[in-house]
């Protein structure tokens, strides 16, 4: 299927079997052009990436952003990623439990550090980030074979956990060649039983230095 030069698709990954009021509001207040939404149900959460992107290819899509429904999104989310004109960018998402860290991470497999220190609304290079808030170039899915997103278990075996459907593939995305930016100035809040933001990040650190410091 023939790529044109501008034809948007928006993917929703439907893992909630309802839809935050949050998201709701903040999205049909977003500037959007014209794009085609995919709804992914029914299954795991890299089930649902891929089924997304399988849509978004066969449509004939130049770009994809994933969007997931547990975030609240600026209204300039859409047009500020387009802007770049990159092959894969997102926005910048904090973990939604402690340390509510940002998804912003350097170095490799079980050795990420996270990048806490940005000015403001510069845009980073990363090695690894959620796809929560993810623009793609549909290239770099043709570049890579499917599926895309999927859970794998960790090389280490001193390592406790496996490997992210999100991280998995932004590894496989750096090893052939491809960086990774995340636009600090686009700040979406994460839904959980409150927003999960900067401010959440820098407080509950502050409030942990305290309690070593006691």
């Amino acid at each position: 299927m023939k790529i044109t030069n501008q034809k948007l698709c928006i993917g929703f990954p439907c893992s909630w079997p309802t839809i935050p009021f949050p998201f709701f509001q903040s999205f049909i207040h977003m500037e959007r052009p014209d794009f085609i939404p995919i709804i992914a149900t029914n299954g795991p959460i890299d089930g649902l990436r891929n089924k997304i992107v399988e849509h978004a290819i066969i449509v004939g899509a130049s770009h994809l952003i994933m969007m997931d429904l547990d975030q609240i999104y600026p209204v300039d989310t859409i047009t500020k990623l387009l802007k770049h004109k990159l092959p894969v960018v997102g926005a910048k998402v904090h973990r939604r439990y402690p340390p509510f860290d940002p998804l912003m991470l350097k170095g490799e497999l079980n050795h990420y550090q996270v990048i806490s220190e940005w000015e403001p609304g510069e845009l980073v290079e990363v090695d690894a980030t959620g796809t929560g808030c993810l623009m793609f170039n549909m290239r770099v899915f043709h570049e890579l074979a499917p599926p895309w997103f999927k859970f794998r278990p960790n090389p280490d075996p001193d390592y406790a956990g496996g490997i992210g459907e999100d991280v998995g593939f932004c590894y496989d995305l750096r090893k052939i060649g491809h960086k990774i930016y995340v636009d600090t100035s686009i700040e979406c809040g994460h839904l959980s039983t409150m927003v999960v933001d900067d401010g959440t990040f820098r407080l509950y650190g502050a409030l942990k230095k305290k309690q070593e410091e006691a």
